[in-house]
């Protein structure tokens, strides 16, 4: 069993892939070109209270790095709404059941206003300008695509359109092509 997880991980470092819970070890290997895809998160509890957009490392209590991997295999490989949905369902019952704090590379989860609790959730898909786009602001950002909205209680639908986004113009320029991270 070691010997097949060990060659799982040292093809995995060779193609330069991070597939839970394999991990490439590039974390300082690689060039960001100026504009590259992320995601963000949006949440919201039962009084229509929202959160974000953020990223979404705080919504499993993993590594932030290995959260980007499960929103990748979720969220951009796998296209069956069921398996988005139980995904949703499944992490906002742990974000208001069993919230978790900081520890070492794991984000302390998102915390709903006191007596309050998450009933929805949203994932983005976003381009980022480094050049342009303040890398404090998550929601400042050159395009947005809504992958995913999980509502069962049609809470997203009650708060109405909300000007979540602070969108720029796309670079007057084409940005050199890179392979884009969530």
């Amino acid at each position: 069993m070691s010997a097949a997880y060990l060659g799982v991980q040292i093809r995995q470092t060779f193609k330069d892939r991070n597939a839970w819970p394999f991990c490439a070890y590039n974390m300082f290997n690689y060039y960001l070109t100026d504009c590259f895809q992320q995601a963000r998160v949006v949440l919201i509890t039962d009084r229509g209270h929202l959160v974000g957009p953020a990223d979404p490392w705080a919504l499993l209590p993993l590594e932030f790095f290995r959260v980007i991997s499960v929103i990748e295999r979720v969220f951009i490989t796998c296209e069956d709404p069921h398996v988005r949905d139980d995904f949703c369902r499944k992490a906002l019952h742990r974000l208001n059941t069993r919230p978790w704090r900081d520890w070492d590379e794991i984000r302390g989860s998102f915390r709903p206003p006191a007596g309050r609790r998450f009933v929805g959730v949203e994932l983005h898909l976003v381009e980022v300008d480094f050049t342009r786009c303040d890398p404090t602001d998550r929601s400042q950002v050159t395009s947005v695509e809504l992958m995913h909205r999980y509502d069962p209680e049609g809470a997203f639908a009650r708060a109405g359109d909300q000007d979540l986004w602070r969108l720029l113009e796309p670079a007057a320029t084409p940005a050199a092509s890179g392979h884009p991270r969530p």
